[in-house]
């Protein structure tokens, strides 16, 4: 059987103990930080990512919070946006529209979680999605890598600051005002523009079915006053730029009008769990769609006779009891994602077509070219990993430092460890030998 060492450290004054296999330790003051810090050539892998920088895992009340101290450049690197494998140009576009939001959210200072937490800006889409340093030692990152270099320290400025460089996977035909979709006062370069990905994105334009019963439960689900059956639906839409538009439902029990814009978190969010297997809904082309409600670009229709045929598609993840007789609603769109600024897909398309990144860039983000970012570029950046995880494993490739509240507490061995996190402290679990390094942690006091 595999031996493991034991370490546990607690907020408050224990005695050394030492458990039947491996050792246990316990120190006399609490350790609620413990850092990993890669030496050279060394990655920690947590899941299915691997990282190289400054690792810090910080017990909080509900888990872990995990962060990453990372170079710009390394940060840059490990953005998983667009395949690599795509044009150089449409790299390149990406690239700096990634840079200058990260410059623009960093000008904003720390808010949200990121307040909360200690860090600048998440690993997720709701911020850039960040997969770790060494994304790049797979297919084709060295052209991304490329990218990185020939763009250095470029951004989009506008009025002597970042740009707002938000982008989207797929705008369809033409991307969306930031008025139009998040309210506010129009931003100059965030205006619509053409998008030339028809043919070339899978999501350039999508439809799918709904029972009548089911949009209404969706909207009831979500806190909205509405029930019975449906009687109608409309689109309000302003003209384009002039604000948001909004959805008119009228049901036997009543009118509601929502914005246009909260249908998409309201089926992206319990349509999956109310009626899962019809959402996601699949294509004409038996392709699933990526969300329930993609994009921002859609219309609704109603077809109160619909309810006689429907098709066997819909049928097949219904009860008998949920078959409406009322009709179908019918969703059709294009895109995928917010729809403001750039299109990936639509940089891809222009970049196949022969326009360079400038090209791209400026015609997206209306008139804005890449201009040296001097002051906004940062040499690193704090990146928020996780939060929450009660317990976190990590398999280290080579030699790593370990701090204990901000104390060197000495060099760990290549191996899988496992933090865990509980109330009064930090538990730590690594391979047998570690005995000899951690043995030297017995009695040592670690500043709160």
């Amino acid at each position: 059987m595999r031996r493991f060492l034991v370490v546990v450290l607690v907020l408050f004054a224990l005695a050394t103990t030492v458990a039947p296999v491996g050792a246990t330790v316990s120190v006399d003051s609490g350790v609620a930080e413990v850092d990993l810090i890669p030496r050279p050539g060394t990655r920690i892998m947590m899941g299915d990512r691997s990282y190289g920088g400054h690792l810090r895992l910080r017990a909080a009340g509900d888990g872990f919070i995990v962060t990453e101290l990372v170079s710009l450049d390394d940060y840059l690197s490990g953005l998983r946006e667009v395949p690599f494998g795509w044009p150089q140009e449409a790299l390149a576009a990406q690239v700096v529209a990634a840079r200058t939001y990260l410059a623009w959210t960093l000008l904003g200072g720390r808010s949200g979680n990121g307040a909360r937490y200690g860090y600048d800006i998440c690993a997720t889409s709701a911020c850039q999605v960040y997969a770790g340093t060494g994304l790049i030692d797979g297919p084709d990152g060295d052209r991304w890598l490329a990218a990185i270099e020939a763009t250095e320290g470029e951004l989009l400025m506008s009025g002597g600051r970042p740009a707002q460089a938000v982008y989207s996977a797929s705008a369809g035909s033409r991307t969306l005002a930031n008025q139009d979709v998040w309210g506010g006062s129009a931003v100059s370069y965030l205006q619509p523009v053409d998008s030339p990905e028809a043919g070339v994105s899978p999501f350039d334009e999508w439809a799918f079915e709904l029972p009548s019963r089911a949009f209404v439960q969706l909207l009831a689900r979500a806190g909205n006053e509405v029930g019975g059956e449906l009687v109608s639906v409309q689109m309000d839409r302003p003209p384009e730029g002039q604000g948001k538009a909004r959805l008119r439902v009228v049901t036997t029990d009543g009118l509601i009008s929502i914005p246009a814009t909260d249908l998409k978190g309201v089926m992206n969010k319990h349509g999956p769990d109310l009626y899962p297997g019809l959402l996601p809904a699949r294509t004409e082309e038996d392709r699933r769609l990526p969300q329930a409600l993609p994009s921002y670009a859609y219309d609704v229709e109603f077809d109160e006779d619909g309810g006689g045929e429907i098709p066997r598609s819909l049928t097949d993840f219904l009860a008998p009891e949920e078959i409406p007789d009322t009709g179908l609603v019918l969703v059709v769109g294009e895109g995928w994602g917010h729809g403001v600024g750039m299109s990936q897909w639509g940089a891809k398309a222009m970049a196949d077509n022969g326009s360079d990144y400038v090209e791209i860039l400026s015609h997206y983000y209306t008139g804005l070219a890449p201009l040296d970012g001097g002051e906004y570029v940062p040499d690193d950046l704090v990146v928020g990993l996780d939060v929450g995880e009660g317990e976190v494993v990590v398999e280290a490739t080579g030699d790593f430092e370990i701090r204990l509240n901000g104390v060197v507490a000495g060099t760990m061995p290549a191996g899988v460890w496992n933090l865990r996190s509980f109330v009064g402290g930090v538990q730590i679990v690594g391979p047998d030998k570690a005995q000899a390094v951690v043995d030297d942690l017995v009695g040592r006091p670690w500043p709160q």
